[in-house]
């Protein structure tokens, strides 16, 4: 494989790989190269040049502004960033699943002002009011990651639409399971003339997985909308942050258990990437205060059974926001809307 140095040499890489997808799919019925994998990062950083990547190394620029890669023995032409956003960065990434999820994972969790981006379920079905785009397949979680192992109650549902109509039934319990829990990925279709031009499942924690594609520019540029579209929410919250100091209202379908809640967050492990201290406890009613992980600012929390308010003092990061709404909605919360003022946002 040669290497790659330009952004056009990326986009031939990428061409082809739909290309050889598209032709053992029509040959053979499945596909066999590597899919094109992405990541949305939120960042605090103004440049790469000052954050090492995945693979300890420096971010190497490309030929285009705001374009890097980072090349190593370990992972040779395998992982791309865009950083020409001020807050979101895309990171590409054509290694395999298994490998590609726990390179990115590892690197987040060691560098201090990077974060995920946390879609909501808005962000989600974003795709749904586009034309050429319809919805094939949805990922339901209720892990019930705050209960004993004996007693959790968990739900794990991923249906592609199409085979549920197979099955009696099947579609009314998952249309109904969607009111109530978490969506933690859904599969989106765009097809153009009867053609399947780009086939993707968008992930609750930031990542897409493109299964399906014909043309390299549109499926850059439909990741990129999405980019965009976080980038103008976490804008949008933090004008509101800065401007009313208010508290940013997240809204539970299920009950948590306090108690369970307390005791993870004050050991300051985990996704959430909160490390708190409890300053009152009531039967129905906690109050922390601590500090996000994610860049060390303060932060303040109340948690009642159903509802959480998260005030961010000073110039803290409002990504801490969706985080929490995305991993407890997940985890234990079910499906959650997030609130400032009594608006909509992160939608």
């Amino acid at each position: 494989m040669r290497k790659i140095s330009t952004l056009r040499d990326l986009k031939e890489r990428l061409q082809a790989g739909f290309e050889n997808n598209e032709e053992s799919l029509d040959l053979f019925g499945k596909t066999y190269s590597k899919q094109l994998k992405a990541y949305l990062v939120e960042c605090n950083h103004s440049t790469p040049d000052f954050v090492v990547g995945p693979s300890g190394d420096k971010w190497q620029t490309l030929d285009s502004e705001g374009w890097y890669l980072n090349l190593d023995d370990k992972y040779p032409n395998s992982l791309f960033l865009d950083a020409t956003r001020d807050r979101v960065w895309i990171i590409y990434s054509i290694m395999g699943a298994e490998l590609s999820d726990f390179v990115i994972e590892s690197w987040i969790k060691k560098t201090r002002g990077i974060d995920r981006c946390w879609l909501s379920r808005r962000h989600l079905m974003y795709w749904g009011s586009k034309e050429s785009w319809s919805e094939r397949g949805i990922g339901l979680r209720f892990s019930d990651g705050l209960s004993p192992e004996d007693d959790a109650a968990n739900l794990s549902i991923k249906a592609w639409y199409g085979a549920t109509d197979k099955i009696q039934g099947l579609g009314e319990v998952i249309q109904e399971a969607r009111k109530n829990f978490a969506i933690y990925s859904v599969r989106w279709q765009k097809r153009i003339h009867n053609s399947v031009a780009i086939s993707a499942e968008w992930y609750s924690s930031g990542k897409v997985t493109i299964n399906r594609a014909v043309d390299v520019d549109e499926v850059l540029i439909s990741i990129s909308e999405m980019a965009n579209k976080y980038e103008d929410s976490l804008k949008e919250a933090t004008i509101l942050r800065n401007t009313t100091m208010g508290a940013f209202e997240i809204d539970f379908e299920q009950k948590i258990d306090l108690d369970s809640f307390s005791e993870m967050v004050m050991k300051g492990t985990g996704e959430m990437r909160l490390w708190l201290v409890e300053t009152e406890n009531q039967v129905d009613f906690r109050r922390f205060r601590g500090i996000d992980l994610h860049t060390w600012d303060r932060v303040l929390l109340d948690v009642g059974p159903n509802y959480a308010y998260l005030t961010i003092p000073g110039k803290g990061c409002v990504n801490a926001v969706p985080r929490i709404a995305v991993i407890q909605g997940e985890d234990n919360a079910g499906k959650t809307k997030i609130y400032h003022d009594g608006v909509e946002i992160f939608a």
